[in-house]
C-alpha cells in the first residue's frame, strides 16, 4: 500500500525512514513515552506536524501503529485506508519481517556498538514492543500479534467516521482505492511487493552499512594502540 499511494502522489511515511532520518528517534520516543509510559506530554497536532508534515500519508508500520487514535484525532480531515488480508498470510510476513529481525542476536549486537544507525532504531523499536505490545520476548510478540492485529483493526473501525474510511482487501486494484481517494488510475499495474522479502534485503543493506561504522569506530581505538607499540619497538627493541 505505500509504493500505491507514492504512486498515486502521496508520498507516504513507513518504518524505513528512520534510517534515513535518524533524528525521527527523538520525536517517536518522546511520543511513546508520553502515551505509554506516562513522561511528558502526549503529542498533538503541532508534535505530530513536526514529524509528519511533509508526508502525505502514514504506513501502519511500527511506531506509527501504535498512535492509530491519535492520528486520526489530529487529523480529522484524513481519510483512513484499512488494508484487509488473510490474517495467517499475515501473521507469517510480519514474523519474517518484523518479529524475528527484532530478536535478531546479530542485529542487536550491532545496535549495542553502532550509535548512529542501527542502534537509535533498535532501542526506539524496543520502547514500541514494550511500550504497545507489552511484550518482552520474541515468545511473548508471537503469542500475542493475531490479537494485536484484530484488536487494532476493531479499534479502527470503531474510531473512524464510515464517510473517512475504506476496508480495502489486497487484489481490489486501483479502481476502489482511487475512487476513495479522488485520483486517476494510473496506467501501471497495482504494487505487489513481498514485505519479508522485501525487509529482509533492506535490513541487509543496513546491516553492512552499520558494520562498516563498527569498523570506523574499532579503528580508531585500535589505531592509537598500534602507533604506542610500534614506537615502543622502534625506540627499545630495534
Amino acid at each position: 500500500m505505500q509504493v500505491a499511494l507514492n504512486t498515486l502522489g502521496f508520498r507516504c511515511y513507513h518504518s524505513m525512514e528512520w534510517f534515513s532520518n535518524i533524528s525521527d528517534c527523538t520525536a517517536w520516543n518522546a511520543a511513546m513515552d508520553a502515551k505509554f509510559f506516562g513522561h511528558g506530554a502526549l503529542f498533538g497536532r503541532d508534535q505530530w506536524d513536526a514529524l509528519l508534515g511533509t508526508f502525505g500519508a502514514v504506513s501502519a508500520d511500527p511506531p506509527a501503529v501504535a498512535f492509530a487514535e491519535d492520528l486520526i484525532s489530529a487529523y480529522p480531515e484524513a481519510k483512513v485506508i484499512l488494508v484487509e488480508r488473510d490474517i495467517n498470510d499475515w501473521y507469517r510476513s510480519f514474523n519474517d519481517a518484523v518479529i524475528e529481525p527484532s530478536w535478531s542476536p546479530f542485529l542487536n549486537f550491532l545496535g549495542d556498538w553502532d550509535p548512529w544507525l542501527i542502534g537509535p532504531v533498535r532501542d526506539c523499536h524496543f520502547r514500541w514492543i514494550k511500550g504497545w505490545w507489552k511484550a518482552q520476548s520474541k515468545a511473548d510478540m508471537q503469542a500475542k500479534a493475531m490479537t494485536m492485529y484484530m484488536e487494532h483493526y476493531e479499534l479502527v473501525r470503531r474510531i473512524t467516521p464510515k464517510e473517512r474510511l475504506l476496508e480495502y482487501r489486497l487484489g481490489d486494484g486501483w479502481e476502489p482505492l482511487c475512487r476513495f481517494l479522488g485520483k486517476e488510475a494510473p496506467d501501471v499495474d497495482f504494487p505487489r511487493v513481498n514485505d519479508s522479502a522485501h525487509m529482509k534485503e533492506f535490513l541487509a543493506l543496513v546491516a553492512k552499512r552499520s558494520m562498516w561504522n563498527l569498523t570506523q569506530r574499532v579503528s580508531k581505538w585500535i589505531a592509537p594502540v598500534v602507533v604506542v607499540v610500534l614506537g615502543y619497538w622502534l625506540l627499545y627493541l630495534r
